[in-house]
């Protein structure tokens, strides 16, 4: 009888634990609530900008010069420094003149030898001692001195090594005193005023592009910045300069050259790496629409469609459209949309329909 009993009490005990857990089993579930997703909007009709494109480069100058001498000899005065700024016709360097300046004496004297005897024979002509064909040959040869002088008077002036345009002194490529060749560099000049980046483009970005029929018909204004990698905060603003109208044969590539002037309070200096990001406008005007070209998706029969946001229930439909040119990363739309619709414009490739979506604010 007291086992019973015991048994009884326990399971007195645990009933009503039991009962709470029934309970709780019974309870109804609860069914979370949509998530909404935060994205890009783009309201049609508005001015707005498009995607930024980036291409990557590295600053050069706009004018770089591998300065060297045209004649031959020893170097005996290098007053410049690397890092040095120097004005348009400075000296640079000397080679040691004598040996040019010798040359130049001896032809300085066939030169005057050569004038006497054209003298001379041109007299003696007037008196008819002389055949037309003898002065002839005494002016040759006074020429050829002549000509010969010039080229003995330009080797001295080649002695001396002079900036050719305002720069800064990039590099020393020889030692002082040292005996260099001609053509042979011997520093480096570059401009410091204004520099420059090179960067290609692909052609698929390249293709959206009007054409023009030179860099200075390019209209003002376009929003084009060098980024510095290590002044990522400090755009820079630029224009384009040069362009290749031919793909590079191995990256199908165009090279684009933007030119810009370094910010006075912080140093940009040639080999710098960094990237051009543009900006194309996205300008619908009133016979025309144009939206982001990556906010145009296709379904699995090529159809196109954008994902158009209603505000009221905070989802997405897709909405099939029409469209026309690409120009500059936008695209035309011909039918399907009107001025004042907003549609997504990012993670278009991730939505569905009825999806709830919320604008994502800059």
């Amino acid at each position: 009888m007291e086992q019973k009993r015991t048994h009884f009490r326990i399971g007195g005990l645990l009933w009503p634990l039991v009962l709470a857990l029934v309970a709780c089993g019974e309870q109804p579930s609860q069914t979370a609530e949509p998530v909404s997703r935060p994205v890009k909007m783009f309201t049609v009709g508005e001015v707005h900008r498009g995607q930024t494109l980036r291409f990557p480069g590295s600053v050069s100058a706009v004018q770089q010069s591998d300065m060297a001498f045209e004649v031959s000899g020893r170097i005996i005065d290098m007053p410049v420094t690397e890092g040095d700024l120097v004005k348009k016709g400075a000296i640079l360097a000397k080679l040691d003149p004598r040996d040019y300046e010798a040359e130049r004496a001896r032809a300085r004297a066939e030169r005057n030898a050569a004038r006497a005897d054209f003298n001379r024979y041109n007299q003696a002509y007037k008196s008819k001692a002389v055949t037309p064909q003898q002065v002839d040959i005494a002016r040759r040869a006074l020429e050829v001195a002549q000509a010969g002088l010039q080229q003995a008077d330009k080797a001295v002036e080649d002695t001396v090594l002079r900036a050719p345009f305002p720069g800064r002194i990039a590099r020393k490529l020889v030692e002082d005193y040292a005996n260099v060749q001609a053509k042979q560099p011997v520093l480096i000049l570059q401009s410091d005023d204004a520099l420059e980046m090179k960067v290609n483009m692909p052609e698929s970005d390249w293709v959206g592009y009007r054409p023009v029929e030179s860099a200075a018909d390019i209209e003002d204004g376009l929003d084009i910045k060098v980024v510095i990698s290590s002044l990522p905060d400090r755009p820079i603003p630029a224009r384009i300069t040069a362009f290749s109208s031919k793909a590079d044969p191995v990256t199908r590539t165009f090279e684009v050259t933007v030119g810009f002037e370094p910010p006075e309070a912080v140093t940009v200096s040639p080999g710098m790496t960094g990237h051009v990001a543009y900006t194309p406008p996205l300008e619908s005007t009133q016979d025309e629409l144009r939206v982001p070209a990556g906010a145009v998706v296709a379904t699995a029969d090529s159809t196109p469609f954008v994902w158009l946001f209603d505000q009221a229930s905070g989802t997405v439909t897709d909405r099939p459209v029409e469209i026309g040119k690409l120009t500059d990363g936008s695209i035309q739309i011909l039918s399907g949309l009107e001025k004042g619709d907003r549609i997504a414009i990012s993670g278009v490739h991730s939505l569905t329909e009825g999806f709830r979506v919320h604008p994502l604010e800059d």
